[in-house]
C-alpha cells in the first residue's frame, strides 16, 4: 500500500512540474486552444492520465420532480484508480438536458474537499417527460462525455409523462444473467419492472401454462429461474389480455450463474450444451482493458463446472466476467462489482409517533468498528398504495448487512441501475494530450469590439465586475484576434460586467463584448443506463437475441472549438437623448450636474449638498458620510441603474467611475428611496454617466452584460419554509421529508435524524450514501410502511 501511494505521489509531482511549465506559459487558454506538448511531456502526461482521471458520483433527494420545485444533489468527486474522494478541479458544472441532449439549464458549484452540494430549480414551463441531470468538471472533457455522471430525472407526474405507443414497451426489461437464454439449461433472468405492479407476475409458455414465478425484490426488480425448451415461446403474463415476450432462446450455448455474496471470493457455475463438449473455454475477468484473471474451465466430463475466484488481486469497481473460447470469441458474460473494504450503513427507526418520526444512522467498517464521517441522507414519502404493495415483500429490513448490500448491488448492476461504478471506459480510451486545463475558479472568455464594430486587437481593457457583495476591477489585454480571458472568479450569484478602454473621447472608452463559452458536450449514455440487454457485455458469439437499444458505436471526440452563445452582443442604441432620464421617473431630492468644461472630482461634487459631509478632501482616501438627520440606515450607491448592494466606500466608487464621464448625481431620500427597499433606508446616491448625442456619449449600462457566478442554492430548511406546499406535495409524486448531504456521525459512528410525518404519507423511502476521503463507500436503501 505504501508503494502504491509513493508511486502515486511521484507521478503527481512529475505531472505538476511539467503541466506548470506549459499551462502557466500561455497567455490565452480559451476553448480554441489545444495544448501542444513536446514528446517528453506528452509521454509523461499520457502515462499519468489514469492517475488524474476524475469521476463524479451523484446522490439526489429524488428522481421525480415537478416544475418550480427544487432538486437537491450531493456530488462526490473521485480521483485516480483508487478513487480517493479528492479533486484537483474546484468547479463542478451541473446541467439539465432533455432527451435529445438540448441544454435546459446549467449551473456552477464549488468543489470543496472532493464534494459539492446544491439545488436546481426546475423551470416553470417544462413539458412533462424524461430529462437528465449531468455533472462533470472541465478536466473531464479530456476523457470524453461518455465518462460524465448522468442521472435520469422525470419531470411531471407519472400520468403526465408521454407514454410509449406500445403499451408494453419499456414496462418490463429482461436481463439473462449470461447475456442470453439457452434451451435445456437452467437460466437465471433478472427483470426490471416499470410503472406496473410487480406482484404475482408469472412466466407462461405458448399453452398458457405457468413455468416460473417472478420473485419480487422491491425497487422495481425481480428474477426467476427456468429451463426453456427449443421451439417454444415464453411470455410474462400481466393479465388475460397483456403478454410481454421473453428474448429469443438460443439452441446451444453456455449459461452462467455467479454468487458475489462472499467478501473474499466469487463463486461461478457454468453449464454447457452437449454439442459443445469439445470446446476449450477460458473464464476471464477484465476491467479498464486489463485482464486480472484467466482460468481454463475444466468440466471434468460433466455438463456443469464450478469455479471459485479470489478477489484479492482485483481492483475496486466493476469486473467483466467473460467466457471465451481459444479464438477469444465470447459466449457468455456478466458484470460483477468488487467492493473491497466498504462501509456498512444501518438505518433503524427509533420513533414513529403520530406527527414526528426519527431514525438512527450508524456507519461501521468491515470489522464492525464505528466510523466518524459524513453521510448524505435522502428521505421521501409517498401516498401510493400500488407502489407500497410492490415493496411489501422487498427491502423492508432496516439493517443492511454486507451480504445484503452485495446482493442488492448485484441486482442493480445486472438491471442497469447500479450507481457505484468504477471508472467508465478502459485505459485504451485515455487521451494522449491535454486539451482542457484544470479549473480553479470561474472563467470568462470574450472578444472585444469598439462601438463601431471594429475588433480591438492587442488592446488593454478594463473590466468592472459588480456583484451583490463587492466591486472588482481587472486589467486585461486582448490578443491578435481580440480575445481575452478573465479567470479565477469566486463570485456567487449574478454579476454585472462593464468593459472600457483608454481613449481621448468618452465614446471610444466603452467596449462591447461577445462572450464565448465551451460548447455543450453531446449527451452520451453509459451502457449501464441504456444498452439494457448488453450491460457492459462484449459482442457475444450468438448475438441474435441482443437488441441494441442505443447504438454507442464510436464516440465522437469532444471538440474544443470556441463557440459564441445566442448572440449576447451589446450594441449601441440608434437614438440617444441629451440627458439620461431619471430612473423610474422619480423626482430626486437633489441633483448635482457635472461641469463639462471644468469637471469636478466626485468628492468635490458632494461639497455643499445638505446632509452630506466630505472628509479628507484631496487625500488618497477621501470619505463621504451621510448625516443622521438625513436618514437612518445604509446608503445605497447606484451606477447607471446598477445597485451596489454591499455598502460601498467612496474610494471604490472613484476607482470604477471616471469623474469626467459623470453626467449628474441624484440624491433620493425618504419615500423616493423606498423603491430600493430597506437597503436604501439611509437614502440612495444615483450616478449617471454621459449620454449626450452631440458628443456621442453612451450610457455605461449599454456596455454591460450579466454573468452568472457560483449558483446560490437553497438550504433545505429554507426550501420547506418558502416553497408552497402545492409544489412540494404534488399528489402521486414523492415528497421530500428530509435532505441532508452532510449528516455527521459521532465517534460511535452514529447520528439521529428527526422529521415531521405528514398524515397523508403511507410509505417512507430512505436512501443513504457515503464515500470517505480514502474512497471507502457505503449505501443503503430502506422502505418503511407507516402504520396510522
Amino acid at each position: 500500500m505504501g508503494k502504491t501511494h509513493s508511486t502515486f505521489a511521484r507521478v503527481i509531482f512529475i505531472i505538476c512540474l511539467f503541466n506548470g511549465s506549459f499551462l502557466i506559459a500561455q497567455t490565452w487558454q480559451g476553448p480554441n486552444v489545444r495544448e501542444n506538448l513536446n514528446p517528453i511531456v506528452s509521454q509523461v502526461t499520457s502515462d499519468s492520465l489514469l492517475f488524474w482521471r476524475e469521476q463524479i458520483v451523484l446522490h439526489t433527494n429524488k428522481t421525480s420532480v415537478v416544475p418550480k420545485d427544487h432538486l437537491f444533489f450531493k456530488a462526490f468527486v473521485l480521483l485516480g484508480p483508487q478513487q480517493f474522494r479528492s479533486s484537483v478541479s474546484n468547479v463542478l458544472k451541473v446541467e439539465l438536458l432533455d432527451e435529445n441532449g438540448k441544454l435546459v439549464k446549467n449551473q456552477y458549484h464549488k468543489i470543496i474537499d472532493g464534494t459539492s452540494e446544491g439545488s436546481m430549480e426546475i423551470p416553470k414551463k417544462m413539458e412533462p417527460g424524461n430529462y437528465y441531470l449531468r455533472a462533470y468538471t472541465r478536466w473531464m472533457l479530456n476523457y470524453g462525455p461518455e465518462h460524465f455522471e448522468v442521472k435520469k430525472i422525470q419531470i411531471g407526474a407519472a400520468n403526465d409523462v408521454v407514454k410509449p405507443k406500445d403499451k408494453n414497451e419499456q414496462r418490463i426489461t429482461f436481463f439473462p444473467e449470461g447475456g442470453q437464454l439457452i434451451s435445456g439449461m437452467t437460466n437465471r433472468v433478472l427483470v426490471k419492472i416499470d410503472q406496473i405492479s410487480s406482484a404475482n407476475l408469472t412466466v407462461v409458455n405458448s399453452k398458457n401454462q405457468v413455468v416460473a414465478l417472478i420473485k419480487n425484490y422491491g425497487n422495481g426488480i425481480g428474477s426467476f429461474l427456468f429451463a426453456p425448451q427449443k421451439n417454444e415461446m415464453y411470455t410474462v403474463r400481466l393479465n388475460d389480455d397483456q403478454r410481454i415476450p421473453l428474448p429469443k432462446i438460443q439452441d446451444i450455448g453456455y449459461a452462467i450463474q455467479a454468487s458475489n455474496l462472499g467478501k473474499k471470493s466469487l463463486l461461478v457455475q457454468i453449464e454447457r450444451s452437449p454439442e459443445l463438449t469439445d470446446q476449450v473455454m477460458y473464464l476471464k475477468g477484465k476491467a479498464n482493458g486489463i485482464t486480472y484473471f484467466e482460468k481454463e474451465v475444466d468440466f471434468e466430463g460433466k455438463s456443469i463446472a464450478d469455479i471459485q475466484i479470489s478477489k484479492s488481486k482485483m481492483p475496486k469497481g466493476i469486473i467483466h466476467l467473460q467466457l471465451e473460447n481459444e479464438f477469444e470469441e465470447t459466449w457468455a458474460a456478466r458484470p460483477f462489482y468488487v467492493d473491497a473494504t466498504e462501509l456498512e450503513i444501518e438505518l433503524e427507526p427509533i420513533s414513529l409517533q403520530q406527527k414526528r418520526a426519527a431514525f438512527k444512522v450508524k456507519v461501521t467498517d468491515g470489522n464492525g468498528n464505528p466510523v466518524q464521517t459524513e453521510v448524505s441522507i435522502s428521505l421521501t414519502g409517498e401516498n401510493n398504495a400500488k407502489r407500497k404493495n410492490d415493496h411489501a415483500k422487498g427491502l423492508v429490513s432496516s439493517k443492511m448487512s454486507f451480504r445484503n448490500q452485495r446482493y442488492l448491488n448485484d441486482l442493480l448492476l445486472l438491471t442497469g441501475q447500479f450507481s457505484e461504478y468504477g471508472f467508465k471506459g478502459s485505459t485504451e480510451t485515455l487521451p494522449n494530450q491535454i486539451r482542457y486545463a484544470f479549473q480553479k475558479g470561474l472563467d470568462f472568455y470574450g472578444q472585444a469590439y469598439d462601438l463601431n464594430g471594429s475588433l480591438l486587437t492587442n488592446t488593454a481593457i478594463q473590466a468592472m465586475m459588480l456583484s451583490k457583495d463587492e466591486v472588482v476591477v481587472e486589467e486585461i489585454e486582448t490578443n491578435s484576434e481580440g480575445l481575452f480571458k478573465l479567470e479565477g472568479f469566486l463570485f456567487e450569484g449574478e454579476i454585472n460586467m462593464v468593459f472600457r478602454t483608454a481613449g481621448e473621447e468618452p465614446n471610444t472608452k466603452f467596449v462591447q463584448v461577445i462572450p464565448f463559452e465551451y460548447e455543450i458536450p453531446p449527451l452520451i449514455f453509459d451502457k449501464n443506463e441504456n444498452d439494457q440487454d448488453s450491460l457492459y457485455l462484449p459482442k457475444l458469439r450468438n448475438p441474435t437475441n441482443v437488441k441494441n437499444v442505443v447504438d454507442l458505436g464510436s464516440i465522437k471526440e469532444a471538440d474544443d472549438k470556441l463557440v459564441s452563445l445566442d448572440g449576447v452582443t451589446l450594441v449601441q442604441k440608434k437614438e440617444f437623448k441629451k440627458i439620461t432620464p431619471s430612473l423610474y421617473n422619480l423626482k430626486p431630492s437633489k441633483v448635482i450636474y457635472q461641469d463639462e468644461e471644468n469637471p469636478r472630482t466626485i468628492p468635490q461634487l458632494f461639497l455643499g449638498i445638505p446632509g452630506f459631509q466630505v472628509d479628507r478632501l484631496g487625500d488618497l482616501y477621501p470619505q463621504v458620510s451621510l448625516l443622521q438627520s438625513s436618514g437612518v440606515g445604509p446608503l445605497l450607491w447606484v451606477v447607471d441603474g446598477l445597485p451596489l448592494v454591499k455598502p460601498t466606500s467612496l474610494v471604490q466608487i472613484i476607482n470604477v467611475v471616471n469623474y469626467t464621464d459623470i453626467e449628474r448625481i441624484e440624491i433620493l431620500a425618504g419615500p423616493e428611496a423606498s423603491i430600493y427597499g430597506s437597503r436604501a433606508a439611509g437614502g440612495a446616491v444615483i450616478i449617471y454617466t454621459r449620454n449626450g448625442a452631440d458628443k456621442n456619449y453612451i450610457a455605461r449600462k449599454e456596455a454591460q452584460l450579466n454573468y452568472r457566478g457560483y449558483h446560490e442554492s437553497y438550504d433545505f430548511v429554507e426550501y420547506k419554509k418558502s416553497t408552497p406546499r402545492k409544489i412540494r406535495n404534488v399528489p402521486g409524486m414523492p415528497t421530500t421529508l428530509y435532505w441532508n448531504p452532510v449528516l455527521k456521525t459521532n465517534e460511535n459512528g452514529e447520528a439521529t435524524v428527526q422529521f415531521s410525518k405528514p398524515e397523508s404519507i403511507e410509505t417512507i423511502y430512505l436512501n443513504a450514501k457515503v464515500i470517505s476521503v480514502k474512497g471507502k463507500r457505503g449505501s443503503a436503501e430502506v422502505v418503511w410502511p407507516l402504520v396510522p
